[in-house]
């Protein structure tokens, strides 16, 4: 349905098809994973705050053992019938997690950085840390110079939108304004390289 949607908005309207992005919060940031992973046609980049890694939830117990950390190795195999790294030439991913989430694990956003470096192609590739108060954020960086993933870990972060307002529920106004960030990140893509 969801697919549906963006392409009916697509027809509709005067869109860039190679800048469709997503984003999500918790159950939402799960959906955007496995939309990227699985419509990498049509959308460039994902962002996800507080979601679950691909393929380690199938029903409710698996779902509310992977939010609290119990991941086990996750399942890796449903990737073996996935498009080859090609498909995901232009997809790119930023992954954020709070560092005091105690909805969904902090372990999440490692394991989904992973899977999205393994879809990717770049598995091995090493990470540029930067640091600064509020934050950790892990970048890998491709042939090209292009950063492909980022893991943002926000110190002091439940479980909330990095950023955003006071009044506003699910949110932690004192981080890094995750919105501006992932716009950002969004639109430096390959024609800015």
């Amino acid at each position: 349905m969801i697919l549906a949607l963006v392409a009916d908005v697509m027809a509709r309207h005067p869109i860039d098809r190679d800048r469709v992005y997503l984003a999500g919060l918790s159950a939402g940031g799960a959906m955007a994973a496995i939309l990227a992973e699985q419509a990498p046609d049509v959308f460039a980049a994902v962002g996800v705050m507080a979601g679950v890694p691909l393929h380690v939830s199938h029903d409710v117990p698996s779902a509310l053992s992977a939010m609290h950390g119990d991941l086990g190795a996750p399942d890796v195999s449903a990737f073996a019938n996935d498009p080859p790294p090609a498909a995901y030439r232009r997809m790119r991913a930023t992954v954020w997690t709070g560092a005091h989430d105690r909805t969904v694990h902090p372990v999440n956003a490692a394991v989904l950085a992973q899977q999205f470096l393994r879809l990717f192609g770049m598995t091995g590739a090493d990470a540029v840390l930067e640091e600064r108060g509020d934050v950790a954020i892990e970048r890998w960086i491709d042939k090209t110079g292009l950063v492909r993933v980022e893991s943002w870990n926000v110190r002091d972060m439940g479980h909330a939108w990095s950023g955003g307002s006071f009044r506003g529920s699910h949110t932690y106004p004192r981080g890094p304004r995750a919105s501006d960030a992932m716009m950002e990140f969004f639109l430096r893509d390959r024609r800015a390289v």
